[in-house]
């Protein structure tokens, strides 16, 4: 049966709703009741505004309902083009007029023209209407029986959820190491001999205040030792590596160039007796260590 056979249409809600508020309410709020109503019973699509105004307006024609009073004029600000208006104030006759809620009252409940609202409206006007159709016979439909058979049946197994998978572990996240840009290896390839340079230096000054034939023959030994290593270091290498090397054996070869001078000072200081000639011969050998160092260091 369609749902709307078992709803009221308006024009019986109404009588219904004031009868149960106790006679007397205004238009907004029957239509509220009325949308509330036809969603309990299944329509999901209810009367529209205009639709309730008009079985008002039909109500209050054939004298089923009266206006009874307006609300207060706090409600809508009382303001009517900028002038606020007296208490007593009703609707203006013209659409969308500034208006308070208007309450109407029941006047006869028991009145049959409740249930043809529309078409005793047109009765009243003269307008010729068809008789109502009978009420459809509805009866709610039987409860189907069960059979003892399907009844006795075991009860169906209901599957069981298979427990949910363990999750896999994250792989640890690998911290990627910043590989050495070229001049930071040249300078890690570059550092130990640096190293072994800054010792000759210091040999250099200890040979300065002590000289010695054994301990300068030491020290020409250690710069041929590092140049050679620097050489094979340097085998196989590119770029700025390369020539970091290759310039590390330069400075050592242009030293060991210039450091026969040194020791051949050196011996010519040893040999002098008299001390004159000797502080001649220890200034050529001090000049002869600047120029090495110089050689070394590059200054």
């Amino acid at each position: 049966m369609p749902v709307r056979v078992l709803a009221m249409p308006p024009g019986q809600f109404i009588r219904s709703h004031l009868r149960d508020v106790g006679g007397v309410d205004f238009v907004q709020n029957i239509h509220k009741a009325y949308k509330a109503y036809l969603l309990v019973n299944g329509m999901k699509n209810g009367t529209s505004r205009e639709t309730m105004s008009k079985y008002i307006w039909l109500a209050n024609k054939l004298g089923l309902i009266v206006f009874d009073h307006a609300g207060p004029s706090a409600y809508w600000n009382a303001q009517v083009n900028g002038v606020r208006v007296t208490s007593a104030y009703r609707r203006e006759s013209r659409p969308r007029a500034p208006s308070p809620r208007h309450y109407y009252r029941l006047v006869d409940e028991n009145d049959p023209r409740w249930i043809r609202l529309e078409a005793s409206y047109r009765e009243s006007i003269g307008i010729a209407v068809a008789p109502s159709l009978p009420p459809v016979p509805w009866e709610p439909r039987p409860v189907p029986v069960v059979p003892e058979e399907v009844a006795a049946l075991p009860p169906v197994a209901v599957a069981v959820p298979s427990p949910p998978k363990p999750k896999k572990p994250k792989k640890p996240k690998v911290v990627k190491v910043k590989k050495p840009t070229p001049a930071e290896t040249a300078q890690q390839m570059a550092a130990p001999f640096d190293a072994r340079i800054v010792k000759i230096t210091e040999a250099l000054d200890q040979l300065g205040r002590t000289p010695n034939i054994r301990f300068a023959d030491a020290i020409e030994e250690e710069l041929i030792a590092i140049g050679e290593d620097a050489f094979e270091t340097a085998f196989g290498k590119r770029g700025i590596v390369r020539d970091r090397l290759i310039g590390i054996n330069t400075i050592l070869s242009r030293t060991l160039d210039d450091y026969p001078l040194v020791k051949s000072a050196m011996r010519a200081m040893l040999r002098e007796t008299l001390p004159a000639r000797r502080a001649t011969a220890e200034s050529s050998f001090h000049a002869a260590l600047r120029v090495v160092g110089e050689d070394l260091t590059g200054k």
